[in-house]
């Protein structure tokens, strides 16, 4: 359980703050179903209907030396599978995610703001230009937003045109854009029902810490978006202007 939770809330932490590039691509809510889904293992060969042929040694080669048991011994079978409870080569799951501990450092922050309509249109515009104009940029290689302003001239750059756009700096634009993708993913594709019973279920977990319970709680409750954003974006959706726009928060299939 643990494990699943955690996956949804790594599959948006590069959504926020801590990840500059993840910020322009955007919208990776709309994968949180799939990326809690274990992925199936593929059949063996040997299920599959065809049988393959035993390799024949060649001409000329001794068989195998086999020692026989010493008197009173049974007779074995070396190529048994060890009698330890797990198949030969079989993973027992002493190494799954649900047997590591967790730190309260892997549970990622998420955070979002109220939105009006001003703030949303704005985000989205100056969104839309960063997209295109630092496509080609270094962005990627810095740990956040900040950093990319500071050192670089792009980034300065960058931050002149955030500023323009009514914003104080690049963590206000950045959490503005953050909740404007995550209440869009969330209308797009609604998750609430499946977050509130992860919610549920970190709150009846009796071997979690209070402090993991409280910021992994924090972080499920910040991906559901509050009625007013959740409205401001609807509004957005029906207007024929910011409706088109608002798709290129979508995902594109790689």
């Amino acid at each position: 359980m643990t494990a699943r939770i955690l996956v949804t809330l790594v599959a948006v932490a590069g959504f926020s703050v801590s990840g500059a590039q993840a910020t322009i691509k955007a919208a990776d809510t709309t994968l949180l179903a799939q990326a809690a889904s274990p992925l199936p293992i593929p059949a063996e060969s040997s299920t599959s209907g065809s049988t393959a042929e035993p390799a024949t040694p060649p001409a000329g080669t001794p068989p195998a030396a086999t020692t026989p048991p010493a008197a009173g011994q049974p007779e074995t079978d070396q190529n048994a599978a060890p009698d330890d409870g797990t198949a030969a080569g079989q993973d027992d799951g002493s190494d799954s995610p649900d047997n590591e501990p967790l730190s309260l450092g892997e549970i990622p922050t998420i955070e979002t703001m109220e939105l009006t309509p001003d703030i949303a249109r704005r985000a989205l515009d100056s969104y839309i230009l960063a997209k295109t104009k630092y496509a080609d940029t270094d962005l990627d290689q810095y740990e956040n937003l900040q950093d990319f302003v500071d050192q670089t001239e792009d980034g300065k750059k960058f931050d002149a045109d955030v500023k323009a756009a009514g914003f104080a700096n690049v963590t206000d634009w950045n959490l503005a854009v953050t909740t404007l993708g995550l209440t869009y993913a969330s209308i797009t594709d609604d998750q609430t029902s499946d977050l509130e019973q992860q919610i549920e279920e970190v709150e009846d977990d009796k071997e979690l810490a209070q402090d993991m319970k409280d910021k992994m709680v924090k972080a499920l409750k910040a991906l559901i978006p509050s009625d007013n954003n959740k409205k401001i974006i609807q509004d957005m959706m029906d207007d024929p202007v910011y409706g088109p726009k608002l798709k290129q928060l979508d995902v594109e299939e790689e």
